[in-house]
């Protein structure tokens, strides 16, 4: 270890413990005395060919109150030099020692300057990191906007940057538009050392105050004379960017027989002779930081002989929703504008069918990336596994009445129509298709549905199959798809044969005014490669057991933008619903 020192005056010294030279990027100790202390003597850092004098800032600096000691200074930032190191007298620019000339060793590390703030919006302070091998204490980053060189009129906003390298942010809250450059300047001038990539400030989105999902809200049907409680708190929305806050729940208007709690519950009994019109309650919302609103809710009532209806949707979510901004209120807006009683839904991540209930109130079951939320309670699940990605749940209807719920999501590999529209014959498509996993797994599914189409329980399965329908592929529908024909599709082939109907084609027999398409509403085109998307039935509702199919079709809101533009869609997936309404005896 060498000593780089040098005396000033006379009883003063100060020396840095280093090698010789330092290596950029340490932070020096220095070894001082004197005999002249003060609670204000100090050390600084300066370029070696600046003198401490006022105006002309050190780099770094400490003070050095006592007669001798050690003191580390923060001198990671430089690089490059000459250095010199003076002790400096009570505050002041006194001489009383200074260090012998020295420099870092190490690569340079050039002049660079770079936005650190990602898509500033108007109104934001944005920040930026330099580096420098000539590190001065007047060295500046000055902002300037359009073509502007700097030295051409003032800088829009500014800040030394004294050391080699660091991290600093200018206040640009009052700049709109762009574009703008921000320079890395030298020495109180405008010799540009670097340059940033122009850059611009975003409109800053305007932010949706607190409210709720819909303004009207139908329950379901609610047996005569029984007690019974909705829970609505979850329907009020809190979009990103809000303070924080919690809704408040109040009875301003309807029915007598109806209230309503403070969390959103509305409860009651409802009367024992059915009434001809839905009860009906107003809730006023407060939000306790900001905002209010008032949602209606009608409460229909059923005398317990009545047929029930349940109107059963199958949705594949589009990897959770993620694709989409506000998936979440989306998703409820789907729900309870379509009065959907269970949705059966695929591509659900972790938890996103938990979510959806959990604002709805209602019950749920998930697991491995498929859920069921529904209106009503469920019991005796069957988890997915890896050779059938299939759920199952028993729905408790009023009147002990009880459907076994399947959703699936078959693979999606080997995509038959792909193979049809690249030349291949519907035999050779057909053969191909009974050796996919798809089969296989549709295989399983039957197999775990056969004891219970044995049974006098009515089953429901809902869920994406990932293949066309046998029924859809026919010399009639030809022209709709390249001119092939007949297709005998195994997977829903295997269904039918198990005892399942086809619900959107038992409502809609012919596949030429009807199609169905739920693949896609959002992709023309082929992802990865050239030509158009085909356009099938992929997502389907079938049905065994004591039900009738009053109403079936397929949905999709709106006009969706196609990938990659499908972010800002009020539909939230990449698939179109399947809806279809039962009706079954309000006893077995």
């Amino acid at each position: 270890m060498s000593s780089l020192s040098q005396a000033a005056a006379s009883g003063s010294s100060i020396a840095i413990g280093s090698p010789t030279p330092p290596p950029r990027g340490t932070e020096l100790a220095f070894t001082w005395a004197t005999d002249a202390p003060d609670p204000k003597n100090w050390i600084g850092v300066y370029p070696a060919d600046r003198l401490p004098a006022s105006g002309s800032s050190s780099l770094v600096w400490g003070y050095v109150p006592g007669a001798s000691g050690q003191t580390t200074l923060d001198t990671s930032g430089l690089s490059g030099g000459p250095y010199i190191v003076y002790l400096l007298a009570k505050d002041g620019y006194g001489v009383l020692a200074r260090t012998e000339p020295f420099s870092f060793t190490g690569a340079p590390v050039g002049n660079s300057v770079k936005l650190t703030t990602p898509a500033p919006h108007e109104g934001d302070k944005v920040s930026f990191h330099w580096t420098t091998d000539t590190p001065d204490p007047k060295n500046w980053i000055g902002v300037y906007d359009g073509d502007r060189q700097p030295g051409q009129g003032s800088s829009l906003a500014w800040e030394y940057t004294p050391a080699a390298t660091g991290d600093i942010t200018l206040d640009t809250s009052g700049l709109s538009g762009g574009p703008y450059t921000a320079y890395l300047l030298a020495k109180d001038g405008y010799g540009i050392l670097a340059e940033t990539a122009a850059f611009s400030f975003a409109v800053r989105p305007v932010i949706p105050r607190p409210h709720a999902v819909v303004d009207a809200v139908t329950t379901e049907p609610q047996t005569a004379g029984k007690d019974f409680a909705v829970k609505l708190g979850g329907l009020w929305i809190r979009p990103e960017g809000n303070a924080a806050g919690s809704a408040t729940f109040k009875r301003v208007d309807g029915d007598s027989w109806l209230s309503v709690a403070a969390d959103g519950t509305v409860s009651g009994r409802a009367p024992r002779t059915a009434p001809r019109r839905p009860g009906r309650v107003v809730a006023a919302v407060t939000d306790s930081a900001v905002g209010g609103d008032t949602v209606t809710v009608q409460v229909p009532v059923r005398t317990s002989r009545e047929r029930l209806r349940l109107k059963v949707a199958t949705l594949n979510l589009w990897d959770a929703g993620t694709h989409v901004d506000g998936f979440l209120e989306k998703q409820l807006r789907l729900v309870l504008t379509q009065g959907l009683d269970v949705v059966a839904l695929q591509e659900c991540g972790d938890k996103a069918a938990e979510d959806l209930a959990g604002a709805l109130g209602r019950h749920v079951y998930q697991a491995g990336g498929l859920g069921i939320v529904s209106r009503y309670p469920l019991t005796d699940v069957v988890a997915p596994t890896a050779a059938l990605p299939a759920a199952a749940a028993t729905l408790h209807l009023p009147g002990d009445r009880t459907v076994r719920l399947w959703t699936a999501q078959l693979d999606e590999a080997d995509y038959g129509p792909y193979a049809l529209s690249a030349g291949r014959t519907p035999a050779q498509v057909e053969a191909a298709e009974k050796e996919t996993v798809r089969y296989r797994q549709a295989q399983a599914l039957v197999a775990a549905l056969r004891p219970e189409l044995a049974s006098h329980t009515p089953v429901v399965l809902a869920a994406g199959l990932a293949s066309p329908s046998h029924h859809d592929w026919t010399s009639r529908t030809a022209s709709a798809h390249g001119g092939v024909g007949r297709v005998r599709w195994p997977v829903t082939e295997a269904l039918e044969k198990a005892g399942l109907v086809d619900a959107y084609r038992d409502a809609h027999t012919s596949p030429e005014k009807a199609p169905g398409i739920t693949w896609s509403p959002v992709r023309p085109r082929r992802e990865g490669g050239d030509g158009a998307e085909p356009q099938d039935r992929i997502d389907q509702i079938q049905y065994a057991g004591r039900l009738k199919v009053l109403e079936a079709h397929t949905l999709f809101t709106g006009w969706p933008r196609p990938v990659p533009d499908a972010a800002a869609n009020g539909w939230p997936s990449d698939h179109a619903a399947v809806v279809v309404t039962f009706s079954l005896p309000a006893r077995g």
